[in-house]
């Protein structure tokens, strides 16, 4: 008996360290012991906590908490897997399951997801009131935004969260036809977290851009833009509502105006493209300390562009594209190629596990 009891007085850890421990657990596990007792719970429910809990998963360098949800095809079928599936060099065939409907869309037009930031998705429905929602899909807990008053169709959607504020912003550009002026009239809609309200913001009125989601990197939205005689990146500070121009990294004859585009690397702004002269060669470019540098060339990739790619992931010296119905993963570290067979027709996103809740935006 009194063996017994040593043994139990031996496995007592102290608070701090029981803390350090469940920071670095799946969400799935800690939503479960939020039951164990009220002090998980405040303790699994606290900013503190969460905040935590997320650099922690971002920090991981085996990406145990990092997942990628691949959308199949214009309706609500989505499928997702582990990241960590997707680097793997032990298998060519990803194992995907469902993703569960987040926001009832199943009979209607499905959703698009504009970005994610800190484990939140920003999904915008597919109808005439192009509904926008804010969703968890590791709590699967979302939220409905306010409605947008002007009338128009959304061209433009970006979606970022601005640290030095701690808020999420999203920005939704509009284009209104009005009969009687015939004339286009473009509005451009903010909305905070903070304030919860959507604003019309003066400063983003000429932004006319690609009818694309922008790519959220340092703080900023990116698109990419093309106009009849130049092209470059825009790129707007939801912190300042400034809008800025960005050069590309190749002359405008180098790659043709259709065939480039923006995306994250590693935490920065990357922008890929193929040559004007080949479209089997693609070349990636990043943007540090205000500086392109190229960091990658593929050849022989012809479907490349069939559907447009993204750049699902880049860490350490790996970048992951779309290839038709192939997920490529580059080493340009040893400049080696893994496959992955998923399927055809896809956009792929990449969000980190987090117990964010959309409820307290």
């Amino acid at each position: 008996m009194e063996i017994a009891k040593s043994s139990r007085k031996s496995l007592h850890l102290p608070g701090e360290i029981i803390e350090e421990i469940q920071s670095r657990l799946p969400v799935k596990s800690l939503l479960r012991f939020r039951c164990v007792s009220k002090l998980w719970l405040s303790l699994i429910g606290s900013k503190r906590f969460i905040k935590t809990q997320y650099q922690n998963s971002i920090k991981n360098p085996f990406f145990p908490h990092q997942r990628v949800i691949i959308h199949k095809d214009l309706s609500a079928n989505h499928v997702q897997c582990s990241l960590l599936s997707v680097l793997s060099e032990l298998t060519n065939t990803i194992p995907l399951s469902p993703l569960a409907d987040p926001i009832n869309t199943t009979l209607s037009m499905g959703y698009e997801i504009v970005g994610s930031c800190n484990g939140l998705l920003c999904l915008r429905v597919r109808d005439e009131q192009s509904r926008i929602h804010l969703w968890n899909p590791s709590t699967r807990i979302s939220k409905k935004l306010p409605e947008i008053s002007n009338r128009g169709y959304v061209m433009d959607l970006g979606f970022c969260w601005v640290e030095s504020s701690n808020e999420y912003k999203l920005f939704v550009g509009l284009r209104n036809f009005d009969y009687y002026q015939q004339e286009i009239e473009w509005v451009c809609k903010v909305y905070s977290s903070k304030t919860k309200s959507w604003k019309t913001s003066e400063h983003c009125a000429d932004l006319v851009l690609c009818c694309l989601p922008g790519v959220f990197a340092g703080g900023k939205l990116y698109w990419r833009y093309y106009g009849y005689k130049e092209i470059d990146i825009i790129f707007l500070d939801l912190k300042s509502e400034v809008i800025g121009r960005i050069e590309l990294p190749f002359d405008h004859e180098f790659c043709r105006k259709q065939h480039w585009f923006v995306g994250v690397l590693g935490g920065l702004l990357c922008v890929l493209c193929h040559t004007d002269s080949s479209r089997e060669v693609v070349r990636v470019w990043v943007m540090k300390e205000e500086a392109w540098k190229r960091v990658a060339t593929f050849a022989n990739l012809v479907e490349l562009l069939q559907p447009p790619p993204l750049m699902a992931v880049g860490l350490k010296t790996e970048i992951s594209v779309n290839c038709g119905s192939i997920l490529l993963v580059y080493d340009h570290g040893d400049n080696v190629f893994r496959s992955h067979e998923v399927c055809s027709g896809y956009r792929s996103h990449v969000y980190v596990e987090s117990l964010v809740s959309p409820e307290d935006l």
